[in-house]
Formats: structure tokens, C-alpha cells, sequence
């Protein structure tokens, strides 16, 4: 009993102490304005720890309101590191008219030098946040020490026009949301039967109200200076920590962001890929749970300990390496000095007749065809879409759908795991000039369920007559299908409303109200060899 008393008493004492030391080193919020060239004053809000000193600085900008990110301002003060959390222009306190990324260059480089300039500041600053509030760090990346990016991209074009399809599910849900504070309650239902409007331009019009950044967004289907003045891919030579997810909207983009500093000599800092996505899985799948995916204060210890000037390593379940991989259904971090990683093969696997997939090419010549109608188009479930219900979903539905090709291969003693880029090779054909193929993995479970393991497409200019060959792109995963499972594989041409429906005119999008039916043909066989190309990983005992 005395034993327990002292034990009581010690437990006490700490916390005491721990609350007199937060007591002490609790900031004092306050809440400012600064202004940009133009006059325009940004709502800005200062967490500056107490005493004398200069300290180094978190900056967040945001469109979704400071008040969500004011814990950072005392679990950061704890450490004598300030937190400066501002309103984007046009969002809710700020002022001047939102007008999504165009402005947060200009108006963040303008609030850094503002914080260098002041007394508390020692002059370092670091970036901090996900989403947009990512890509204002990617903004001003040039000027930052630090960079946090959490599920963003800093080429938003690749964002928008992955493999040059348009993200309409994620544009529509994100831009008629924040149009204005008043739409944040919009029912997303109703925004994507407004994705069926045509012209797509006027679908915004229709549902909420003509929104300007829409209209520019579906006006501009090719890279050019729009997109140009909002690129900031490869800008930085600071240290980043980079968390992107298997089912997220700029996986795509942010595998290549990080490349892109690796090829222009950045090799100082990590990229992380788990198992999560934009928004409520649709079939929830914990994956084991936080210790297996990590402890989110993760994020928090390392850029605490950067700031500090202490060196620090990811810590387990992940590894300290350059490249952190989760295994979905292994549920297990791989580490990796590269992308893909050394221990990845690609491997073809070949489709045929009556559902064929192998290793083993198919020998005999022949062709597969199906019909797709624009005004049917294939329904998208879950993926790398923003939204309810996105990433790992159920696929069941759509097994009975007569305009797409199915084919599908059984595991048997050994896991499959794939790991790196996903893509498909295919001879085709089709009976309009313009039209999408899009290529989808799912895991089909002994008990019949269908879960998606990824999905992409492409834009296809097919001959009518004569087979032609078209490389495309299926994102890439971290998967593990497990023996008794199958790998499943469909081919169709729309995958909707994730993708934008190809309407087989050729017109502009922006524009387009006509449509018509495509006649769909793939090849197979030894002169026309369609394939799935399969990134086939080997665990082994380096990289475990």
C-alpha cells in the first residue's frame, strides 16, 4: 500500500510539473493583419513563445480557416518554436476574392519576408500542411528551410489532367465546395449528377453558380500558361518530408515531385506512400491500425526535432529510408533508395479470350470488342478521388456491365505483391477518332467481394482499321493479394465520375454537347501482345 502511495504521489508531482511547464511556455494568441502590395490585408494569427529569444517559425496558410490548425500554436510553443496560422486571400477573414492558387506565391513570399522581419524571428521557417495548404509550401518552396507536404502536389496540372483526363469528380467536389464559405454544405450527390450536364462548362452554372476557376480549369485541357504559373515542381533545395497515399489525388503528382528533386540533385528528404486517401474509405480497412501505418505525431516529432537542429529518423514501423512503402494487405513498411524500388520486376501479364491473364502469352491472334456509350458510362466507386467513400471500395457492382472486357488470374501458394508503377500495353482499335481506355486492378476475395486496387486511363486516337499499339498509365500501388484471391483486370472506356466521360467527338470539352457510341476493340495474341504490366516486388531480407 505505501508502495502504491509513493507511486500515486510521484504521478502527481509530474503531472503538476507538467502542467506549471505548460503554463509557462503556453503562447499568447494574437491575432493581426498584414497586408500585401495591393492593399489587401490577410487575417493572420501569431502563437510567439513567451521570454526573450528569437525562435524559428511554422508557417500554415490555408483556405479552411485557421481556427482548425490552433493546436499547433501551443504544441509547437512548448518546444520555443512560433506558429503563424493566415487565411488565404478571400477566405474567411482575409480579404480580396479567392481565386484558387493563382495568388499563393506572391502573397506567401510577402508574409515570409513579413516574419523574418520581426524580432521574435530567428529566420527559419518551415512549412506545414496537406491539400492546398500543401501546395502553398510547394508556392514558396524556393524560400522555405523546411517542407511538410501531406497528401498535395506542386504541378497542378498533372493534378487535374492525370495522363490527360480530367478529374472531374475531385474538381467539382473541391471547386463547387469552396467557391464561396456558403457552399462548404453543398450536397455532393447532387454535384455529381451535375457531371453528367452538358456542356461541362455550364454544369457549375446549373448546380451553384458560374464559378470562374472552374470554367478555366475545363477551358484549359492542355499544359500551358495557366497551368505554367502554378507549376513549382523542383523548386526547392530544402529538406522535405513528403506523405503521400496509395488511393490519394496526388499520388500521381507527388511521386513525381519527389523525383524531381532527386534528378536535380535534392536528396535530403523522405517520401512516404500508406495506405490512405482523400476522404472516408469507401469499404473501411484499418490496416492494422497506427502500429502498423505509424503514429501520426510522427510528423510532428520531425519537424520539431529539424527545427531544433537535432537530427532525427523515421521511426518504426517505418524505416529510415529514403523511400517508405506500405504494403496494403501485408500491412508492413518496405524501404527502398529508389523508385521503383531494385526489388521490383515489371512483368507482363497477357490477356486472351474467355478472360485470359498470364504470364505466358496468349499465341494465338485475335480481338476482343465492346460497345461504350457516353450516356451510360462506366460508374466509378471509391479510387483516387476526393469525396465520401473513396479508395478501397466495393466493385460488384459493375460485374454485369456488357461494355468492358474482364479477365482475371488466380494466386496460388505464393502472395503476389506489387509495388511501383502500373501500366498496360494495348493494340487497339476503334470506330470513332477520339475516345478513353481505362485500364482498373481489383482484388477479387474467396468470398466474391471486389475491392479496387487502382485505376488510370488515357486520351486514345485509334485507327478504325488498323491495330495500334497505346502505353497506359495505371498509377502505381503497394498491394498484396493473398493465395485463394484473384487478380482481377477490366478494360473499358470510362470510369465515371472520377474521369470525365469522352463524349467520341474530338470536340473541347469546355464546348461539347454532341456525343456518339464507340465501337471498342482490343488485341491480342503473339503479333498484337496486350498486356498488364504487372510491378512484381520480392521480399527479402534487406529490405524488411
Amino acid at each position: 500500500m505505501k508502495k502504491f502511495v509513493r507511486v500515486l504521489v510521484i504521478l502527481v508531482c509530474i503531472v503538476l510539473i507538467g502542467l506549471l511547464l505548460f503554463n509557462h511556455f503556453k503562447a499568447e494568441k494574437q491575432e493581426i493583419s498584414i497586408g500585401m502590395k495591393d492593399g489587401v490585408m490577410l487575417n493572420t494569427k501569431l502563437f510567439i513563445p513567451k521570454g526573450k529569444g528569437s525562435f524559428p517559425t511554422v508557417l500554415v496558410r490555408t483556405p479552411y480557416n485557421t481556427y482548425a490548425d490552433e493546436w499547433m500554436g501551443q504544441a509547437f510553443n512548448i518546444f520555443r518554436i512560433a506558429v503563424v496560422l493566415q487565411d488565404v486571400r478571400g477566405k474567411y477573414k482575409s480579404e480580396g476574392d479567392f481565386y484558387p492558387f493563382i495568388n499563393e506565391r506572391e502573397d506567401g513570399l510577402q508574409t515570409l519576408r513579413w516574419i523574418r522581419s520581426q524580432k521574435w524571428s530567428d529566420g527559419t521557417v518551415a512549412g506545414w500542411g496537406g491539400s492546398y495548404v500543401g501546395y502553398t509550401q510547394w508556392a514558396i518552396s524556393d524560400s522555405l528551410d523546411f517542407l511538410t507536404l501531406l497528401l498535395t502536389g506542386a504541378r497542378l496540372y498533372d493534378f487535374t489532367y492525370p495522363d490527360s483526363l480530367f478529374s472531374l469528380q475531385t474538381a467539382f467536389v473541391w471547386g463547387f465546395q469552396n467557391a464561396s464559405p456558403s457552399l462548404n454544405n453543398l450536397n455532393e450527390e447532387s454535384i455529381k449528377e451535375s457531371a453528367m450536364i452538358l456542356p461541362l462548362s455550364s454544369a457549375d452554372d446549373s448546380t451553384v453558380k458560374d464559378i470562374n476557376f472552374i470554367n478555366d480549369w475545363i477551358l484549359h485541357e492542355k499544359y500551358d500558361r495557366y497551368w505554367e504559373q502554378m507549376d513549382f515542381r523542383g523548386k526547392t533545395g530544402a529538406p522535405i518530408l513528403s506523405m503521400a497515399g496509395w488511393y490519394d489525388i496526388f499520388l500521381k503528382t507527388q511521386i513525381a515531385d519527389f523525383q524531381a528533386l532527386e534528378a536535380k540533385g535534392n536528396n535530403s528528404g523522405r517520401l512516404i506512400i500508406g495506405p490512405w486517401a482523400h476522404g472516408p474509405l469507401g469499404e473501411p480497412n484499418d490496416y492494422g491500425g497506427v502500429d502498423k501505418t505509424g503514429d501520426p505525431k510522427m510528423i510532428f516529432k520531425y519537424v520539431r526535432n529539424h527545427l531544433k537542429g537535432k537530427k532525427d529518423k523515421l521511426k518504426a514501423p517505418m524505416k529510415d529510408s529514403r523511400y517508405n512503402f506500405f504494403i496494403m494487405e501485408r500491412n508492413e513498411y518496405v524501404g527502398s533508395k529508389v523508385w521503383p524500388p531494385d526489388e521490383t520486376t515489371i512483368t507482363p501479364y497477357y490477356i486472351g479470350p474467355d478472360g485470359y491473364l498470364s504470364e505466358e502469352e496468349y499465341r494465338e491472334n485475335g480481338s476482343m470488342k465492346y460497345t461504350y456509350s457516353p450516356s451510360d458510362p462506366n460508374p466509378s466507386h471509391g479510387g483516387t478521388t476526393l469525396g465520401k467513400g473513396v479508395g478501397p471500395s466495393r466493385q460488384n457492382d459493375n460485374i454485369n456491365r456488357k461494355d468492358q472486357l474482364v479477365f482475371e488470374t488466380e494466386i496460388n501458394d505464393e502472395p503476389l505483391i506489387l509495388l511501383g508503377p502500373v501500366s498496360a500495353t494495348l493494340w487497339l482499335t476503334s470506330s470513332v477518332p477520339c475516345t478513353n481506355f481505362i485500364v482498373g486492378l481489383q482484388d477479387k476475395f474467396p468470398d466474391g467481394k471486389l475491392i479496387n486496387i487502382q485505376e488510370g486511363g488515357a486520351k486514345v486516337n485509334a485507327d478504325n482499321k488498323n491495330p495500334g499499339k497505346f502505353e497506359i498509365s495505371v498509377w502505381a500501388t503497394g498491394y498484396q493479394l493473398n493465395p485463394g484471391h484473384k487478380l482481377k483486370v477490366f478494360i473499358s472506356s470510362s470510369w465515371f465520375p472520377r474521369f470525365n466521360r469522352s463524349l467520341n467527338t474530338c470536340d473541347p470539352v469546355f464546348t461539347a454537347t454532341e456525343f456518339k457510341d464507340a465501337v471498342q476493340t482490343v488485341y491480342y495474341g503473339k503479333d498484337t501482345p496486350s498486356s498488364i504490366n504487372i510491378p512484381a516486388y520480392t521480399i527479402s531480407e534487406g529490405n524488411q
